[in-house]
């Protein structure tokens, strides 16, 4: 037996012997391979005019080469970045604060005009701090205002200055357009999607309701953000994934300081330390830029919010108390609302968010104001300005220098200003300023809400089914925040080439097109074709095999759409393929036609378009830019909230959709475009029906 057991340890030697002489030669080659392997490196250099931002493929013996070279300051590993939806830099002083006893005001939702987390920041009623100081009314943010017109105590009432704006750029998942929402200017950082409609670029919804925290308007759609007044600049850099590479959102941060924007809100963060990502944030606090940042929902503060030039913002609930996994630490700067917050969603409606993605931008709002009030104040004032204003209930770990007041800052706003002084310790300004008397610690009550109560990711919630209709509103179908994901999944692939119905001289009938003119040429009724795409829709909904067009769609456009939507997916795409990772079933395939539907009918506006001298808007003449007679965009938007009444119907379109975007979307005055063939293809349709609303048709209508 000792003989056998001593044979198997030998064999178990030589075994391991012979093994390792084969895994240590493949490590090398492995170890070897994966330096001359190509990869995304981050390259950040700078020409003495500006800095120049690169992504570049290359092995790991290019980079080390290329970080040698003198203009180069940053070359790193691509990493990646994720939305928070739920070395030290001498900047913040080692504020100390003292904490109060939490003392609460409770109230209910249910007798409340604005909502829980405007009241609980109080910046719902502002307009009276703001005229007791007696400031110019240019200075007034315009949500505070009725009318054109504002009416102060100082004298006669004056128009709103529009120079005073503070400049804010939502580096995000973009902003999709709508009425609520002004954004001045705009740019798409993500490869391949340049000619995604504005109307839903926003593919997850998450930078449209940061925006809509910040400046939605105080008029008849949804919410009223903190400070409509502001100049969005809007970066869309998340995919629809809510990720995005570093590199994407260091070229975008550049693109904040190339156009002088006043703060930055970034709503997601990474656990990895990035060198390219800290020097676009030093860069931007150096160019004398206030930056936001979420600081996560997994305990642990993320970058860039964990950098000491960032304002790293956690969350509160509506009963003033941390939220669950809003993240603590040293480098935790202020609290605001961020769990169930209605915010603008899409395609104007209503959307509950929770997170420090939500918690940041109601600190974006609320510095816009403090900043509007003199613009040639550093970001350093406006940054402390909030520290000491805040209203600190609990461990400063857990609740950084506390919940942000606007009223608060606003009445401290003056003390704070006169003595305030870049090179003085925060500390030290407030101390000697409390022996006076002045800038005393904000210990107010804290407003709380005990009947707050959303359903989280809603297109209706219990207080606002109106804003979508309360017609619509069916407990069995609601619109959910994923539903609208899928719709705009639908909504996209129509240009997305893998799926082989892009061009809209092909496709004319995915593309709001007026004919085909590749192959055999012929007219193509875009009416007829959103429409039978709706009713292919509630086809699959009801899980028909086929739909009958009633006769409204020639065999042209039928055959158009048949031939590559069918009941197994597009173009040979399988529903698996198309819906990416969500549920296979038969109301998101319904969906995801819908939303190849409302690309095809707010598409139309963009390719079939006349300007009023009757010249075509092509591609080269801005067929695509939303600023290029912005009427085509509110027509286009008005169209897609019909398709969404459609949706939470799960019903067909008709032809009173178009009747009613040239009703009420249209430009009657100015009427700077025309649409082809527009009174023709309701004819077609529906002659009765275009016999009875023939002016409107008409007066949009070109005919070619």
């Amino acid at each position: 037996m000792r003989r056998n057991k001593k044979y198997f340890i030998s064999l178990v030697v030589i075994s391991s012997l012979i093994c390792s002489s084969i895994i240590v030669p493949f490590k090398a080659f492995a170890a070897k391979d994966e330096v001359n392997r190509a990869k995304p490196y981050i390259v950040i250099s700078e020409d003495g005019s500006g800095h120049d931002v690169e992504t570049i493929n290359m092995n790991q013996q290019e980079a080390d080469k290329m970080r040698l070279e003198d203009d180069v300051l940053v070359v790193e590993e691509d990493g990646y970045v994720y939305g928070s939806e739920t070395d030290s830099y001498p900047i913040m002083d080692s504020y100390t604060k003292e904490e109060q006893e939490k003392r609460v005001s409770i109230q209910s939702s249910e007798d409340s005009d604005a909502e829980w987390n405007m009241q609980v920041i109080k910046a719902d009623n502002i307009d009276e701090y703001l005229q007791e100081e007696q400031q110019p009314a240019s200075f007034l943010p315009q949500a505070v205002v009725s009318g054109p017109a504002l009416e102060v105590t100082t004298g006669p009432a004056v128009e709103l200055d529009t120079d005073s704006k503070v400049k804010v750029a939502i580096i995000d998942s973009g902003v999709d357009y709508t009425e609520d929402v002004d954004v001045y200017m705009r740019k798409n950082f993500i490869p391949g999607e340049d000619e995604v409609s504005i109307i839903y670029e926003d593919g997850c919804g998450h930078g449209t309701s940061v925006a809509g925290i910040i400046a939605a308007k105080e008029n008849d759609i949804g919410i009223t953000g903190i400070n409509p007044n502001v100049e969005l600049y809007s970066a869309k850099v998340l995919d629809r994934n809510n990720s995005a590479p570093v590199s994407r959102v260091v070229e975008a941060i550049y693109w904040a300081i190339d156009n002088d924007v006043n703060i930055i809100n970034i709503s997601f963060g990474t656990t990895k330390k990035s060198a390219a990502l800290k020097q676009a944030i030093q860069d931007a606090y150096d160019a004398g830029i206030l930056i936001i940042a979420a600081a996560g929902n997994n305990g642990t503060i993320e970058y860039p919010a964990a950098y000491d030039e960032v304002i790293a913002v956690g969350a509160v609930n509506s009963k003033g108390e941390r939220s669950e996994g809003s993240a603590t630490g040293d480098d935790l700067e202020l609290m605001a609302p961020g769990e169930q917050i209605l915010s603008t969603g899409d395609f104007g409606g209503i959307l509950v968010s929770s997170g420090t993605s939500m918690a940041a931008p109601h600190v974006t709002g609320v510095a816009s104001i403090l900043w509007q009030k003199d613009l040639s104040c550093s970001s350093d004032f406006i940054r402390k300005l909030l520290d000491i204003s805040a209203n600190l209930y609990g461990d400063k770990d857990e609740y950084g220098y506390g919940l942000i007041d606007l009223a608060y800052a606003l009445e401290q706003y003056n003390a704070f200003k006169a003595v305030y002084t870049e090179d003085k310790p925060l500390d030290n300004i407030v101390q000697e300023s409390q022996e006076n008397g002045e800038l005393l610690n904000n210990t107010s009550e804290v407003i709380t809400f005990d009947d707050v109560d959303y359903v989280e990711g809603s297109w209706d919630s219990k207080r606002h089914k109106e804003l979508a209709g309360e017609d619509s509103y069916d407990s069995h179908k609601p619109l959910s925040a994923a539903g609208l994901r899928v719709v705009k999944l639908g909504a996209v692939a129509n240009d997305d080439t893998d799926y082989g119905v892009d061009g809209f001289n092909e496709f004319p009938q995915f593309h709001g097109f007026t004919s085909k003119q590749v192959g055999r040429e012929y007219k193509s009724n875009y009416m007829a074709s959103y429409i039978y795409l709706t009713d292919k829709a509630v086809g699959l909904y009801n899980g028909m095999d086929q739909v009958d067009p009633s006769c409204y769609i020639s065999s042209d456009d039928q055959d158009g759409i048949d031939d590559y939507l069918t009941e197994s997916g597009l173009n040979g795409n399988s529903w698996k393929t198309l819906l990416k990772g969500n549920t296979v079933n038969d109301k998101n395939k319904a969906l995801f036609v819908y939303g190849m539907a409302l690309h095809s009918v707010t598409n139309l506006f963009a390719h079939s378009t006349y300007d009023k001298d009757g010249n075509y808007i092509s591609h080269g003449l801005g067929a695509d830019d939303w600023y290029n007679i912005s009427n085509r965009h509110k027509c286009a938007q008005k169209m897609a909230s019909k398709v969404v009444a459609h949706i939470k119907r799960f019903e067909s379109g008709d032809i009173s959709d178009f009747y009613t975007v040239a009703e009420e979307a249209y430009d009657k005055k100015k009427q700077e475009f025309h649409v082809g063939r527009y009174s023709e293809y309701a004819e077609d349709i529906d002659e009765d029906y275009y016999n009875d609303h023939s002016d409107a048709f008409d007066r949009m209508n070109f005919y070619r």
